[in-house]
C-alpha cells in the first residue's frame, strides 16, 4: 500500500507540471531531503498532508488513487445471450465504457439515430448492464473497463477487431514506429512454468489497466496516447508448418 501510495505521488507531482527541484522549492525543502523521501517511500503523515495540500489534492483522494484495483466484469448468461444476438450492441457498450457513458458522444461518434442508441440503451438496461433513467440519464453499474467474454462471443465480437488490430500494429512495426512493439517466441515448459507466464501476462494488464484509469485521472483522456494491446499464449502452434522454403 505505501508504495502505491508513492508511485501515485509522483504521477501526481508530474501531471502538476513540477520536477523535483521545483516542488522542493513549493515545499521549502531541499531538492535530495525531498527525493530522499520518496526513494525511501517513508515520512510521516503530516508531510504527506504539506505535500497533497501543496498539490491541491487532498490525502484521501492520494489514497483512493493508491487503492484503485481491476474491475472485471463477466458476463452473465442473458448479458451474453443479448450480445450473441446482437453483436453490435457489445460494440456500444464498450464504446460507452470507454466514452464515460455518455451516449451521445457515441452517438456522434458513430453517426447513430437517437433512436437506434436508446433502443440499445433499453436492452442493456433490461439485463443489468446500466440503469436508464429520466432524460434518458444513463448511470453505470459496472465501474471497471475489464470485460472477460466467452470465446463464443469472442468470435461474433473480437476476431475481426484483432485481425485488423493485428494488421495496423505490424505495419507500425515495419514503419519502425517506437511505439510499436512485436514479440513471438516458441517455449518448451513444463505446466507450472506455462501456468506462470499465463498468469504474467494478466498481471501485466491488470496493472496497467490501473494505470491507465489513475492517468486519465490525472491528466484527462485527451491528453494521452491511446494504446492497444492483444496478447495470446497458445499450446500446439508449429512455427515451422507455416514457413516457405
Amino acid at each position: 500500500m505505501k508504495n502505491e501510495v508513492f508511485i501515485v505521488l509522483k504521477e501526481v507531482i508530474k501531471s502538476r507540471g513540477f520536477n523535483y527541484k521545483s516542488f522542493s522549492e513549493e515545499l521549502g525543502m531541499s531538492e535530495s531531503g525531498f527525493k530522499k523521501v520518496m526513494s525511501n517511500k517513508d515520512c510521516s503523515v503530516g508531510k504527506l498532508d504539506e505535500i497533497c495540500d501543496a498539490l491541491n489534492l487532498s490525502f484521501a483522494d492520494l489514497v483512493a488513487l493508491s487503492k484503485e484495483k481491476v474491475q472485471t466484469l463477466t458476463l452473465n448468461k442473458k448479458q451474453e445471450d443479448l450480445f450473441l444476438r446482437e453483436p453490435s450492441y457489445y460494440h456500444f457498450f464498450t464504446e460507452l465504457i470507454s466514452n464515460d457513458y455518455n451516449w451521445q458522444k457515441v452517438k456522434d461518434k458513430h453517426r447513430l439515430s437517437k433512436k437506434k442508441c436508446l433502443l440499445i440503451l433499453t436492452s442493456l438496461d433490461k439485463v443489468n448492464l446500466l440503469r436508464l433513467e429520466p432524460a434518458n440519464r444513463v448511470k453505470k453499474v459496472f465501474s471497471g473497463e475489464d470485460i472477460r467474454i466467452s470465446a463464443k462471443l469472442g468470435e461474433k465480437v473480437s476476431w475481426d477487431v484483432d485481425e485488423a488490430f493485428f494488421h495496423h500494429a505490424r505495419d507500425e512495426f515495419k514503419a519502425k514506429k517506437r511505439s510499436a512493439c512485436g514479440i513471438r517466441g516458441s517455449y518448451y515448459l513444463k505446466k507450472e512454468s506455462l501456468d506462470e507466464m499465463i498468469n504474467s501476462v494478466h498481471e501485466v494488464t491488470e496493472e496497467f489497466i490501473k494505470r491507465s484509469k489513475r492517468e486519465r485521472t490525472l491528466y484527462g483522456k485527451d491528453k494521452l496516447k491511446e494504446v492497444t494491446m492483444l496478447a495470446f499464449v497458445a499450446q500446439g502452434f508449429r512455427s515451422s508448418n507455416h514457413m516457405k522454403f
